[in-house]
């Protein structure tokens, strides 16, 4: 029961349990989409998109063309985030800091309502930061070939690909392998 509960008050804080970061690296493969922070802040992103453009249908938030606009900066950079580039998270991190900043100052100079950029903002921004949290953990353990859990063995200074003991060149870049 108390794990259920940490679970559900994680999604809303910007820090990640060591469990959950363990959990969101090992499984960084076989989460689905509603399960991975970088899926969560994709979907979020995207529902948020699909009411804009509802509402932008309607005359009520924007305009269709700066709809359409959103649509081709933010979807390539959601295709990067879902495969795990941690340029594409810190640029979707900037992006929507820098919308969010841009909405809150066009309803203030027009009498509007502030505290929905801002509520907004503080929703989605903890998934984006904690996507961020987990490239870096994948990166940490993808560079440091200590973390690895197998046996030593021979890895490639030039990529860091791991080789059989036997092996004399790397298998994928062909560089000559040095023993750990």
């Amino acid at each position: 029961m108390e794990t259920e509960k940490k679970k559900k008050t994680s999604g809303w804080s910007w820090k990640l349990s060591p469990d959950e970061l363990r959990e969101q690296v090992e499984e960084y493969k076989t989460l689905k989409l509603t399960q991975s922070y970088r899926g969560i802040s994709i979907l979020l992103l995207s529902a948020l998109l699909l009411l804009g453009f509802i509402l932008s249908y309607f005359g009520q938030y924007t305009s269709m063309e700066d709809m359409f606009l959103s649509l081709i900066i933010y979807i390539p950079i959601f295709i990067f985030v879902y495969k795990g580039h941690r340029w594409a998270i810190i640029a979707l991190l900037i992006l929507w800091t820098i919308e969010k900043g841009y909405t809150l100052y066009l309803a203030t100079e027009s009498g509007g309502f502030i505290l929905s950029s801002v509520i907004w903002w503080l929703i989605v921004t903890p998934y984006i930061y904690k996507a961020l949290l987990v490239e870096n953990a994948r990166l940490k353990i993808t560079s440091d070939p200590s973390t690895d859990t197998e046996t030593d063995g021979v890895y490639c200074t030039e990529c860091g690909n791991k080789a059989t003991t036997d092996a004399k060149f790397c298998t994928k870049c062909g560089k000559q392998l040095i023993s750990s």
